[in-house]
Parts: C-alpha cells; structure tokens; sequence
C-alpha cells in the first residue's frame, strides 16, 4: 500500500494545484467580462483575444488535471446505484475489474490518438486563427498529460482495491443517500425501513471483515 499512498500524496498536490488554477481561471473570466463591458463604453482595449482563450485553455487544464484528483478522491460519478450498497470484497471487485478491463485500457488508447496529435501540432507551431490569440499546442499538451494523471490515479484506484481484497485496506463510506434524507420528513414506517436497510448491511460488512 506504500505505493498506493505515495500517489494519493501526488493527487493530492493534483488537487492544490486544480484549485489555483480554478482562481486564476475565475480571474481571468472576471477581467474579460469586466474589460469588454469598459471597452464598450470608454473605448479601451483592456480585453483581447489572447485572455478569451487563456480563460477556456485553464478550463481544460482544470478539467485535465483534475479529474485525476477528483479518481484518487473516489469523487468521480457512478452511475451505479447500488455501489454505495455493497460490501468492501464487492466494490473492490467491481474497482479493481473496471480498473483493469476498462480505465487502463482507455487511458491507453487516448494516449495513443493523443500525443500524435499534440506532435504535429508542436512541430507546425500551430497558433491561434484569431488576431492576438495564443498557440494551440500547449493546451494540445494538456489532452496527454491528463490521460497520464489518470492512468497513474488509475494504478493507486487498483492497488487500494487489492489491499481491500487482502484485509490491508478499507473504504471509506460515503452514504451520499442518508445525507440527502437527513433534511427530509419521514414517516415512521419509512424510518424504520431504512433502520433495517443499515442493519443489514452492517452485518453484511460485519461478515466481510470477518472472511479477511
């Protein structure tokens, strides 16, 4: 698990880093929307295309670079309902099999189409079609380098897993749902219902731990 947590600490710096470059990004929206409403009617030039794209090439390298923090976090979003339902060896299961099967292989892939065309790119200089606009191949960069992120977030998603299998590691519970009842009236039946519901799996997770 040493590994595992030697790229938690990385995502971590991941995650500082997404949060400045979300401020700059904020910042640099604001001084556009502020400088074209100046421009309009005092005739300056505060804005110019050059900010207009720095604000969306911060925005793809939030989103990039983020979403290897936003893995390692186990933030990401699950479509499946159920997974916050089953037992620890279940999740695992399900992390380390879609980890293997489907994440890393994506991340490949994208890696593959990715990077020729960050090169070609690269190598032609290639710049902005818009008078005063900034080169295209830096937040072309920004497509490889986030798959990387990932696939390294991946690895650590993989290895947490195989230390949950092994009786070395254990998940942390996120019951997004009782959070959300938690401001919500219920009846006493409907209580009582979801009393049991969190027995049931207790037990479940009680019997879990027991078979590591």
């Amino acid at each position: 698990m040493g590994l595992a947590r030697g790229i938690d600490r990385f995502s971590h710096g991941l995650g500082v880093l997404t949060g400045l470059l979300t401020l700059l990004m904020i910042g640099v929206g604001l001084f556009n929307v502020l400088g074209r409403f100046v421009d309009r009617y005092a005739g300056t030039a505060l804005s110019s295309n050059s900010l207009l794209e720095a604000q969306w090439y911060l925005f793809s390298a939030v989103f990039l670079i983020g979403g290897a923090y936003v893995l390692s976090r186990d933030e990401h979003v699950r479509v499946d309902l159920l997974y916050s339902r089953l037992t620890q060896r279940a999740r695992a299961w399900i992390n380390l099999l879609g980890t293997l099967l489907f994440l890393l292989p994506f991340c490949v892939l994208m890696l593959n189409v990715s990077w020729p065309w960050f090169l070609l790119s690269y190598r032609g200089n290639e710049g902005s079609p818009d008078p005063g606009g900034l080169l295209r191949w830096p937040v072309k960069l920004l497509v490889p380098l986030g798959f990387v992120l990932l696939l390294i977030a991946s690895v650590g998603m993989g290895l947490r897993a195989l230390g949950v299998l092994s009786g070395h590691h254990r998940y942390e519970d996120h019951d997004e749902v009782q959070a959300a009842l938690a401001d919500v009236e219920l009846s006493d039946e409907e209580r009582r219902a979801l009393d049991e519901l969190e027995l049931a799996r207790a037990e479940a997770q009680r019997r879990d731990a027991g078979g590591n």
